[in-house]
C-alpha cells in the first residue's frame, strides 16, 4: 500500500507526483506508455503559469528546450498596435512531460500500464491494472485527461458544454528569406468575423517559429482542408496584412489539428478519489488558461495531501476541500467564461466583437502615451 496512486502522467499527473514526491509522499504513478510522443497540445508557458512551476522547482529544467518570449508584438491590419513586455516560454508539450518525468523524485513509483477499473472508498481505493496487479492507496488522483471511460463505473460522467468549440491549427513556419524573424512573438488578429477566426500567435521553440491558429470551424470543412495544404496561403488571405509583420514565410512540417469540446465532470465526489486537470473540466486553447487550470489543480491538492494524510480517512469532507477551494473554483469558472466570451467575439458582429477592436486599439494608444515597465529577465535570473 502507498499513499496515493495518480492515475494519469501528462502535465497533471506527473506534475503532481513530483510536487507529492518532493515532499516525501510515497507515489505511484501509472500511464500507460513511456516516453509520450509528439503531440499538439499546450506549446506556450503563461506568466502565471512560469511562476508555479517555479515554485514546484520543475520551471528550471525545462528551459534549455524552449523559447525564451520576451514581448509580444500585438498587430491588425497589417500594423503592430503595440509591443508587450512578457515572460513567456514556446515548449512542445511531450519535452515538458517526458522531463517532469525523468526528474521524478526517488518517492515516486512510475509504471506503466494500462488501468482495468478502480474502487475507491473512505479509506482504502484500489486499481487493477491489465497485468492483473492490484494496487492500493489511501487516496486516488484521476489525471487521465480527455479519457473518460475509467470513471464511469463510478457514476461520474461528463456534461458537454459545447461539443466541437473550436478548432486549433498547429504549424511551424520558416522565413521565405532564411532569416530570423525580427520578433520573440506576434499575435495577429482579424479584422472582422467573416473566417470566424479568434487570432493567430507566432512564437519561438527552441530556434523553431511555431504557429498556432484559433478558429471557430469543424475539420471537415472544405476550408480547413484547404488550410492544411496550404496554411501560408490561406493565412494571407484570411488575415491581410500578416506578412508586413513577418515578411514573406511558408510552412514547414505537418499541420496539426485539435478540436476542442468544453465540458465539466458532474457526480465527482466520491471518498479517497480527486479529478485533476482535463479529467475535471476542459478548456479551450484560445484563452491561454489550460497550463493555469492544471498547475492550480496541482497547487491546491499537493497543498492538502499531506494534511489529509496526516488523519485517519479519505471521507468526503477532504474530497471537498479541494474541490471548494476558492482558487480552484475562480480558475476554472474564469477558464469557462473566457471560451464564451473568446467565440462570442470571433464569430459574431456584436457588442463584444466592437467591444474587444476598441479595447485592442485603446491598449494600443496607451502603450504609445504612457512608460511601460521592462519585466524581470527570469532566464537570466535563474541560470546565474
Amino acid at each position: 500500500m502507498t499513499d496515493v496512486i495518480i492515475i494519469g502522467a501528462g502535465v497533471a499527473g506527473a506534475t503532481a507526483a513530483a510536487v507529492l514526491g518532493a515532499k516525501g509522499i510515497r507515489v505511484t504513478l501509472l500511464d500507460a506508455r513511456d516516453p509520450v510522443s509528439r503531440c499538439f497540445k499546450a506549446e506556450k508557458i503563461e506568466a502565471d503559469q512560469a511562476a508555479l512551476l517555479r515554485k514546484f522547482g520543475l520551471l528550471k529544467s525545462m528551459l534549455p528546450v524552449t523559447g525564451r518570449i520576451r514581448a509580444i508584438q500585438n498587430a491588425q491590419r497589417g500594423k503592430v498596435l503595440y509591443s508587450q513586455p512578457i515572460e513567456q516560454y514556446g515548449i512542445h508539450y511531450h519535452d515538458m512531460v517526458n522531463i517532469v518525468r525523468q526528474g521524478l523524485p526517488a518517492k515516486v513509483d512510475f509504471r506503466i500500464g494500462r488501468v482495468e477499473s478502480i474502487e475507491t472508498g473512505p479509506e482504502r481505493q484500489r486499481v487493477r491494472t491489465n497485468t492483473g496487479e492490484e494496487l492500493t492507496a489511501r487516496l486516488l488522483v484521476v489525471a487521465s485527461g480527455t479519457a473518460a471511460q475509467l470513471c464511469a463505473p463510478l457514476g461520474i460522467h461528463r456534461r458537454m458544454i459545447r461539443e466541437k468549440h473550436s478548432l486549433a491549427i498547429g504549424f511551424d513556419i520558416a522565413s521565405a528569406r532564411e532569416v530570423a524573424f525580427p520578433f520573440d512573438s506576434v499575435t495577429y488578429y482579424p479584422t472582422g468575423v467573416a473566417n470566424r477566426i479568434a487570432y493567430l500567435t507566432l512564437f519561438l521553440i527552441g530556434r523553431t517559429m511555431r504557429a498556432n491558429l484559433f478558429l471557430y470551424r469543424t475539420s471537415d470543412e472544405s476550408w480547413v482542408r484547404q488550410f492544411t495544404r496550404n496554411p501560408a496561403e490561406l493565412l494571407e488571405a484570411s488575415l491581410p496584412g500578416l506578412t508586413k509583420i513577418t515578411g514573406p514565410f511558408r510552412a514547414e512540417g505537418r499541420v496539426e489539428c485539435a478540436a476542442i469540446h468544453l465540458y465539466k465532470a458532474e457526480q465527482f465526489l466520491h471518498p479517497g478519489l480527486i479529478l485533476i486537470g482535463d479529467a475535471f473540466q476542459s478548456v479551450c486553447p484560445s484563452t491561454g488558461t489550460g497550463l493555469s487550470r492544471v498547475l492550480t489543480d496541482v497547487d491546491v491538492l499537493t497543498e492538502h495531501v499531506p494534511h489529509w494524510l496526516d488523519t485517519p480517512g479519505m471521507g468526503l469532507e477532504k474530497m471537498r476541500q479541494f474541490y471548494d477551494h476558492p482558487g480552484k473554483i475562480a480558475t476554472d469558472a474564469s477558464s469557462l467564461g473566457q471560451a464564451e466570451y473568446v467565440r462570442d467575439a470571433s464569430t459574431s458582429f456584436s457588442r463584444r466583437w466592437v467591444s474587444q477592436q476598441v479595447r485592442l486599439h485603446a491598449n494600443a494608444w496607451m502603450r504609445k502615451v504612457l512608460p511601460v515597465k521592462k519585466p524581470v529577465d527570469r532566464m537570466e535570473e535563474i541560470l546565474d
